[in-house]
């Protein structure tokens, strides 16, 4: 059986890119709102106990639990749009979850979000413009 063909696959792919990065910013949002939980990491990130120590912590917080929960998901949503467009259209369109990152991060965190920054993911913004001006290769 045939698969029937979808009227825009560009504006379904391009949906679907959107929806794996809000996934991936609130993954982001929940480790972060998890770990703020915990006591800091003690010693080394490069020593294995006090590694394990942490990750066994934090992986008892419903927040990060939940993290990982969304990053499964986000990963198969990402799977879909790699079965539809090239590598080199899709990946760098994911880099609008650092814009999206700083403006959750500052709204439910309460980071202060430097000009630098902002200026940064106005970059980005431009960046991606210019990459959605070619039309993704749809399979």
């Amino acid at each position: 059986m045939d698969a029937v063909p979808q009227k825009n696959p560009s504006v379904t792919v391009f949906l679907m890119i959107l929806i794996a990065v809000a996934m991936e910013v609130a993954g982001q949002l929940l480790y972060k709102s998890g770990i703020n939980r915990l006591p800091a990491m003690q010693g080394s990130p490069f020593d294995p106990v006090a590694l394990a120590g942490f990750t066994w912590e934090a992986l008892q917080n419903w927040r990060v639990l939940a993290g990982v929960g969304v990053y499964c998901a986000q990963a198969a949503v990402w799977w879909g749009v790699l079965s539809r467009v090239d590598l080199s259209y899709a990946f760098p369109l994911t880099s609008m979850s650092y814009v999206l990152l700083l403006i959750a991060s500052r709204a439910f965190l309460g980071e202060h979000i430097s000009l630098q920054r902002w200026m940064g993911a106005t970059a980005i913004v431009f960046g991606v413009y210019l990459i959605t001006r070619s039309a993704p290769l749809v399979r």
